[in-house]
């Protein structure tokens, strides 16, 4: 029982970690939009390529390691399906994110919003595998 209790702390502390990487990239993200790179533009640009980098190793990282263990753990061909359509919509977010960072951050262009909007997708359909995944072990569609 305590490798059991081991491994579930573990993932714990993984969603945890996922969930921490989108606060900080949708958050800064929309921040950057809302206000602009502010005073030092430049910096602003390093920071949120720093930032950027980051979250996304995190999310690699994070991700693979959740993919599995709910694949293993029997998660279904909607499952997979969903999971497919929310990592393109990250892709998309960090593709839109390096594009609005090459573009200088400007908070009059559509990058930011993309970001947002892309980033957004893809925590709802987090909060939408988490219902596949529950409903394919009880045997339900969708709870």
């Amino acid at each position: 029982m305590p490798a059991a209790w081991a491994a579930d702390a573990l993932l714990v502390l993984i969603r945890w970690l996922h969930a921490l990487a989108t606060a900080a990239f949708l958050g800064w993200s929309l921040l950057l939009l809302v206000d602009g790179p502010a005073r030092d533009p430049s910096a602003a640009a390093r920071r949120f390529k720093g930032l950027t980098e980051v979250t996304l190793v995190v999310f690699l990282a994070t991700g693979a390691i959740l993919t599995l263990d709910r694949l293993s753990r029997g998660a279904g061909a909607a499952y997979a399906a969903v999971l497919v359509a929310k990592v393109l919509l990250g892709v998309l977010a960090y593709q839109f994110a390096f594009l609005w960072r090459r573009h200088g951050l400007r908070a009059a262009g559509s990058d930011g919003r993309l970001v947002l909007l892309f980033g957004a997708g893809a925590v709802l359909l987090a909060a939408v595998l988490k219902g596949v995944f529950e409903g394919g072990v009880r045997g339900d569609l969708i709870t």
